[in-house]
């Protein structure tokens, strides 16, 4: 994560992928009150891969006790000295210049910071409301609520509210989300394969992706899938029209499941985690596998055959 350490505060500083300094206190990211700042003092910024400061204001910033031509950008390095006004005063260091990872930061106590990985569950994997993930097909982080499946866009900033508090997103490596939220990706054609023990207490699943065949192995969220394929071939045998097939509501999963429904939430993720690694960058749009609309969850799949024990159960083309 990237931050200034405050030398008189001794505070971090969290970088925005464009952060401002100043006296306007509502009109900047960091607040410097202090002889001599101006209103708008200077901006860093991420680009290319690198981390630039420049100075936009009327007294002036030193950068290593070396003055720096305004509104020109300059190029921070780890352990820079940066004082704002005069040399020797005003003064930031430089700690930490990462921006290949992303945090959420409380505004309540700063010191609190839950660094974000591809997918993690908040509070902790045992008592878990919420989840924070990143959609590599959307290129975007999503903060959703395990509970009502309620989700929210994270922006580089943006303020959300989580475990009574307020908390600031930050990650330096924005990007454009490539495709509206509210349209389902087209996945390619794939084919499942479920082997399920004779008393169900284990499911392996192979995927099968322009011929070649991919061993998921066994896993608790293989048997969610199990249940969505078989509702879909049901639906399927029954008559029902390709749109109308294989729908669930979340909370009729968590029964069949036994389970709670922010639990089955959770098994939905890890089974979307899986499917995009298997997908690679091949077919990053394999985690919507998994289809969802208005709190109902179905198997987006027209290839599915399931052996259980040693006998064939079904092997269907929808």
């Amino acid at each position: 994560m990237a931050y200034l350490i405050d030398e008189q505060k001794l505070e971090k500083i969290y970088l925005k992928s464009y952060h401002t300094f100043g006296r306007y206190k509502f009109n900047v990211d960091t607040f410097v009150d202090k002889p001599g700042i101006s209103r708008h003092h200077a901006i860093i910024e991420h680009a290319n891969n690198t981390w630039l400061i420049r100075d936009v204001s009327t007294n002036g910033i030193w950068i290593n006790d070396k003055k720096i031509d305004k509104n020109l950008p300059y190029q921070l390095s780890e352990n820079d000295k940066i004082d704002f006004a005069a040399p020797g005063q005003n003064s930031y260091v430089v700690a930490n210049l990462n921006a290949n990872c992303q945090y959420l930061v409380s505004q309540t106590n700063a010191n609190e910071v839950i660094e974000l990985e591809n997918q993690i569950l908040l509070p902790n994997d045992e008592e878990a409301s919420h989840i924070v993930y990143f959609d590599a097909l959307l290129n975007y982080w999503f903060l959703e609520d395990l509970n009502t499946s309620d989700r929210q866009a994270l922006i580089d900033g943006g303020v959300v509210s989580l475990f009574g508090q307020q908390w600031l997103f930050y990650c330096a490596n924005t990007s454009t989300m490539t495709k509206h939220l509210d349209n389902q990706p087209i996945v390619k054609p794939i084919a499942l394969n479920f082997s399920v023990s004779q008393d169900e207490e284990k499911t392996d699943l192979t995927l099968e992706l322009e011929g070649q065949e991919i061993d998921l192995g066994c896993r608790t969220h293989h048997y969610l899938m199990l249940l969505l394929a078989r509702t879909r071939i049901d639906d399927k045998q029954n008559g029902m029209d390709i749109e109308s097939q294989g729908w669930l509501y979340r909370e009729d999963l968590a029964k069949a499941l036994g389970v709670q429904t922010n639990h089955m939430n959770i098994m939905v993720h890890r089974a979307r985690k899986q499917l995009t690694e298997a997908g690679g960058d091949r077919a990053p749009e394999l985690a919507y596998v998994l289809e969802t609309n208005n709190g109902k969850i179905r198997l987006n799949c027209q290839n599915i055959t399931i052996v259980k024990g040693c006998q064939l159960e079904t092997r269907i083309s929808i």
